[in-house]
């Protein structure tokens, strides 16, 4: 698992600490694969400048098993439905 945040590096390993992250989170400041995702969230009634909350699944091939992307900071896919991408990923490694 890995989570990428559009954040600066400082922000994001004070929150990792404080919230005993153990999973890699890679920052993107210059929100570069945010914007690569199509997730990039200029202005909304919400925040600016940020990314909408989503959830890709990646194969080891790296092809989009499964992906969420919320319309807006609290639109959040359901865990069942990660927790069946992730099993049918590891179904098909098997």
């Amino acid at each position: 698992m890995l989570s990428i945040v559009g954040q600066w590096p400082r922000e994001v390993r004070r929150y990792a600490e404080t919230h005993d992250i153990t999973f890699p989170l890679l920052t993107d400041k210059e929100r570069e694969v945010i914007r690569s995702y199509g997730v990039y969230h200029w202005l909304g009634l919400d925040a600016y400048n940020i990314a909408r909350p989503a959830t890709f699944v990646i194969d080891k091939d790296l092809i989009i098993r499964f992906m969420y992307i919320g319309s807006h900071q609290f639109d959040l896919p359901k865990h069942e439905e990660i927790v069946a991408a992730l099993k049918g990923l590891q179904d098909s490694n098997n």
